[in-house]
């Protein structure tokens, strides 16, 4: 996921990877109208720089990164599940507690209210958390030190059975006041990981239900967050159903750091992409089945949904491996917008 910075650089930028981009990748992104910065691995870059990263833990000295304890501290602090709770205590209408122990954690799901959802104190995307909707799932347990990292972990009622719109809110965060950009959509499966996000396309029908909500949210921060933070911040939420009636969960999670939701903002910002286009970043994952050649399948799709198709992050190291799930940008209209992203993932992942 690091290469994701390339597509918003400038050409005069470095980019800092532990792996080159392939020069395909490279004249892709060329081809495609970005001008990608220059790849830089370490040793051999001297001088001043103005240094952004995903999220900021660093500090720039004689050439080199060396991590900044305290602001190393500041991002545990912020972007730590278990402060969050503080952050948006009185504004969640889903019950959350800090489970602190295994022998906590057993207590607590015997007298737990299924469904329940187990969450890492540090995750991403929603891969980190396990599901517990019947007594059967008790099983899972097992699984809290390798899939959560260990203790402590949130403990959150689940209500995915009832959840239909997932959004994320873009700010900028400058001596700790928080400035809106946009808001998006989130493309979530149904145990809760992250597919893909969408902004574009018009007004956003459910936006007047829950921004003024985050709105409000944010104006309570302002002696939670330290004053030295300045840098981007995501807030992801969603809405859900109780006895028919829809309720917002203003913020199910806080990313001080660059998104996936601010990269594509940023994309769309170095594409000058028009109100009304509808982009998007599916995170698409490589086939369980068969070898993908994903220049030809981009070729294929392209042709097939009459659009352009960007290839944000390599599908394959440099020594051919294949990684885990690659990036891919689509521009398209409302209209069209269901069929290219079905015609994309099905195509993509069940490629033979």
């Amino acid at each position: 996921m690091e290469k994701l910075f390339f597509p918003i650089t400038n050409e005069e930028d470095y980019v800092y990877v532990e792996e080159l981009p392939s020069e395909t990748l490279y004249s892709h992104w060329k081809e495609k109208g970005f001008t990608p910065g220059i790849p830089y691995q370490a040793g051999g870059l001297l001088g001043d720089v103005t240094l952004i990263e995903w999220g900021k833990r660093h500090n720039w000295e004689e050439g080199e990164l060396q991590i900044d304890p305290i602001q190393l501290e500041m991002a545990r602090y912020l972007n730590s599940k278990v402060t969050q709770l503080d952050f948006r205590k009185h504004h969640s209408p889903l019950p959350a507690k800090v489970i602190t122990s295994e022998e906590h954690l057993f207590a607590e799901m015997e007298e737990a209210k299924l469904p329940v959802v187990l969450k890492s104190e540090y995750g991403l995307a929603g891969r980190n958390h396990i599901i517990f909707k019947t007594p059967s799932d008790s099983w899972k347990l097992s699984q809290v030190q390798k899939r959560l990292f260990g203790f402590p972990v949130v403990c959150e009622d689940w209500v995915g059975e009832t959840r239909y719109f997932d959004f994320s809110t873009l700010w900028d965060v400058k001596e700790g006041e928080f400035f809106y950009l946009t808001s998006t959509s989130m493309w979530i499966d149904p145990d809760g990981g992250f597919r893909g996000i969408r902004i574009g396309g018009g007004e956003n029908e459910y936006e007047p239900i829950f921004l003024p909500l985050v709105y409000d949210l944010v104006k309570n921060l302002n002696n939670l967050i330290p004053k030295e933070y300045s840098g981007p911040c995501a807030i992801d939420g969603f809405l859900f159903r109780e006895n028919g009636i829809t309720q917002v969960q203003p913020v199910s999670e806080f990313n001080f750091r660059y998104s996936i939701g601010r990269i594509l903002w940023e994309v769309r910002k170095k594409r000058k992409t028009k109100l009304q286009t509808v982009s998007g970043l599916l995170v698409l994952p490589y086939p369980k089945q068969g070898k993908l050649d994903e220049w030809e399948t981009i070729q294929k799709l392209e042709k097939e949904l009459n659009g352009e198709l960007i290839l944000l992050t390599p599908v394959r190291d440099l020594s051919g491996k294949a990684y885990q799930n690659a990036v891919l940008y689509f521009e398209t209209t409302v209209e069209n917008e269901t069929t290219v992203v079905e015609t994309i993932w099905s195509t993509w992942v069940e490629t033979t």
